[in-house]
């Protein structure tokens, strides 16, 4: 076709505006190119993921209308990761195209390299995940997945959360509540309350991961790689000793936990300080207070902003929030595939239309 740039090899069809230069990687959901748009006079890069067989899956179908919505409601922060262009192919390599900024690095590749980490840097790079976190959250969105693999970095050292496509909007109305699935999140980085199988959660999810990542920022590697559930509670117990039998009560947590049978008391918890030496009060403070089993008592977002550790750093004036509330769409609720595919169209006629009116600025 005329208007489209194709990569026969990897079944990929692109408007001819966006130039293809190479496969970034692939997996079950379909494939990642890089492009450039030829449009724009920096020849700006972009990756492209492509999910195919979308039309065919209701479930991949709500995936894309909660992540092409959310990633508009979130559009305009520096530090999440820009949703650019998005294309329907429903012919020739059939398939939803979603063109994104395309980064350098994810921060598991900066992590685990040879690379010189000062706490200058950690309180830098942490700073700046917090900062997309605040205004993810003052939207009442939870990300449900952040881990290393999900912040990207590019050469300049910019962070960017990415992947909204396991994210959820809160809703305040308690007519509207319904529990959320617990399934969600990579194991590492699984907050308890995920782990016991809480219906209903949080903001606290989020931070809890943000913890464990400031961690992995230290020891320079994954803090809690646990095999399974099993494995990962007790890695967690190790860490931070046995939870309170009031809150273990209160919270109506089901343990034992498969193999895992609690004598409350027999196991203490780590020394943040001796297991990271090198770690200023401030940090090794900072740790203990979103690694918690309480998600009550984990830092909010606002709270961890406002934490000493981060003063060398904060710039609250560059700090952000969105511009309203995330609404929930009915596509939560549907389960009709033709329904959900008309309502995929709208959204990305919406995303299209809203595009036209001007380019997507980063604050």
């Amino acid at each position: 076709m005329a208007d489209f740039e194709t990569y026969k090899d990897k079944g990929f069809h692109v408007p001819r505006r966006y130039k293809i230069v190479k496969e970034l990687g692939s997996g079950s959901y379909g494939t990642v190119c890089s492009v450039i748009d030829t449009k724009d006079d920096r020849n700006v890069k972009l990756a492209v993921k492509k999910v195919s067989r979308i039309f065919e899956n209701p479930i991949l179908i709500k995936r894309a209308i909660r992540e092409l919505r959310l990633m508009t409601h979130l559009r305009g922060n520096r530090h999440i990761v820009s949703l650019v262009d998005v294309h329907f192919v429903k012919d020739t390599y059939p398939g939803l195209y979603c063109f994104q900024e395309l980064m350098d690095w994810d921060l598991t590749h900066v992590l685990f390299s040879p690379m010189q980490l000062s706490e200058f840097h950690i309180q830098s790079f942490f700073y700046q995940i917090l900062q997309g976190l605040k205004y993810t959250h003052s939207a009442n969105i939870i990300h449900r997945d952040l881990k290393p693999g999900n912040i990207l970095v590019d050469r300049h050292g910019t962070l960017k959360i990415a992947d909204f496509g396991l994210a959820r909007g809160i809703t305040t109305s308690p007519a509207a509540s319904c529990p959320i699935t617990n399934y969600v999140a990579t194991r590492w980085y699984r907050a308890p309350e995920l782990l016991l199988r809480e219906k209903h959660y949080g903001k606290e999810v989020d931070m809890w991961a943000v913890g464990v990542i400031l961690g992995e920022m230290y020891g320079r590697r994954p803090l809690l790689p646990g095999k399974d559930t099993v494995g990962q509670m007790v890695r967690i117990i190790d860490l931070l000793g046995e939870p309170d039998k009031n809150l273990v009560k209160k919270r109506g947590w089901k343990l034992p936990l498969g193999k895992v049978h609690l004598s409350f008391g027999r196991f203490s918890p780590v020394s943040w300080g001796e297991l990271y030496p090198f770690a200023s009060p401030a940090g090794v403070q900072l740790l203990e207070m979103l690694l918690q089993w309480d998600p009550a008592a984990r830092l909010t977002v606002e709270e961890t902003l406002e934490h000493q550790f981060l003063a060398p750093v904060r710039d609250p004036a560059g700090e952000g929030s969105a511009p309203g509330l995330f609404e929930f769409g009915p596509e939560e609720t549907c389960d009709g595939i033709r329904a959900l595919q008309r309502m995929l169209t709208r959204e990305v006629r919406r995303f299209q239309g809203e595009r036209k009116t001007g380019p997507v600025n980063s604050k």
